[in-house]
């Protein structure tokens, strides 16, 4: 005889209610920011490598990229084939390690990516307005907690 489900359990299950809150937070972003065409995802990217350009570098290596959108490699693929279709970005040659594959934002991904913020921003309002500051703030540095604690798992 198998052992009965706790459905209480289940319902506590930390990963499905994350994916539920996730799910809702992409619609009200990728709602957002679609009169810029962009994804959630698409402008997180162009985000990280506009902030690489901020500290000093040209490019980042897929990988490092990968790392800092939390994503695998292969998947972050999937969002930068549109990018690089728009020539929002490109890809360069990494002078450390040839091959590996390096990503560029352009001054065209650039100048979309400014014209986005105000889009992003209102998203940012949505989520505040109801969620509240204090609770919001609470809410991402828990995140980043857990994205550190669990990330060396």
């Amino acid at each position: 005889m198998t052992d009965p489900i706790d459905l209480k359990e289940v319902a506590d299950c930390t990963c499905l209610r994350a994916r539920r809150v996730t799910r809702r937070l992409t619609r009200i972003y990728d709602a957002a920011l679609e009169p810029v065409h962009l994804t959630a995802n698409q402008f997180g990217v162009l985000a990280n490598l506009y902030a690489a350009t901020q500290g000093g570098q040209d490019h980042l290596p897929i990988g490092a990229l990968a790392e800092r959108v939390g994503k695998h490699p292969t998947t972050l693929n999937r969002d930068l084939k549109p990018l690089e279709v728009l020539g929002l970005v490109v890809s360069v040659e990494n002078p450390g390690d040839r091959r590996v594959r390096a990503i560029q934002i352009t001054a065209k991904g650039r100048a979309h990516l400014r014209k986005a913020v105000p889009f992003w921003r209102q998203a940012q309002s949505h989520v505040r307005e109801h969620l509240g500051s204090r609770a919001m703030g609470a809410l991402n540095e828990m995140l980043e907690t857990a994205a550190v604690k669990l990330g060396a798992q």
